[in-house]
């Protein structure tokens, strides 16, 4: 019985490892455009969310600075630290990021920021500054990372709009994003 139960565990793990593997395939695929190379998670930063984390791959593997690095069909963040063996990446949720982003309707620009309080209230990141004057901006609609982006690559997901609402100013809106990306248990990602 001992064996048997050893047996399902293990096989339990394999097909584990094989689904989040069929998993980052399809997530390269989708960004065919792009050289990738996979990496897995090996520690991360103080909180109980992956705000930080490390990855097992470094610039002997050819990792640099302010690479993009995805997962689970979306941004996670950029490679902020590289060393020989190991990387340390930030993540969108980080309170320290902002993203220059755009809606996938209208090609607006907005200001995507990091936000754990935020994400950890309602599993969203904030976005401001968005010019929407059309009105074209609704709930459901795709923000992704913006061709005027210094460090991003242009058309990375980056989430889906949960809420937006007009400024005082009546120029500009702000909102909210759901990211698809389960920040509280990332174990591989493409760099």
């Amino acid at each position: 019985v001992e064996d048997l139960s050893v047996q399902l565990n293990n096989t339990r793990l394999q097909q584990e490892e094989l689904e989040t593997l069929q998993e980052m395939y399809q997530l390269d695929q989708s960004y065919m455009n792009y050289e990738t190379t996979g990496a897995r998670v090996i520690g991360r930063g103080a909180s109980n969310w992956f705000d930080t984390f490390t990855i097992d791959k470094g610039s002997d593997d050819g990792i640099r600075e302010d690479m993009n690095v995805i997962a689970g069909g979306g941004l996670v963040g950029i490679v902020t630290d590289v060393q020989a063996t190991y990387s340390v990446v930030r993540t969108v949720i980080n309170d320290t990021t902002n993203i220059s982003g755009m809606t996938n309707t209208s090609w607006d620009h907005c200001i995507v920021s990091g936000s754990l309080s935020s994400m950890t209230e309602s599993n969203t990141v904030r976005f401001s500054d968005l010019e929407d004057t059309q009105n074209a901006v609704s709930v459901g609609d795709a923000i992704v990372t913006s061709n005027i982006s210094e460090k991003y690559v242009e058309g990375l997901f980056i989430g889906y709009v949960s809420e937006v609402e007009q400024n005082s100013n009546n120029l500009t809106k702000t909102g909210t994003i759901v990211t698809p990306v389960d920040f509280q248990h990332l174990k591989n990602v493409l760099v």
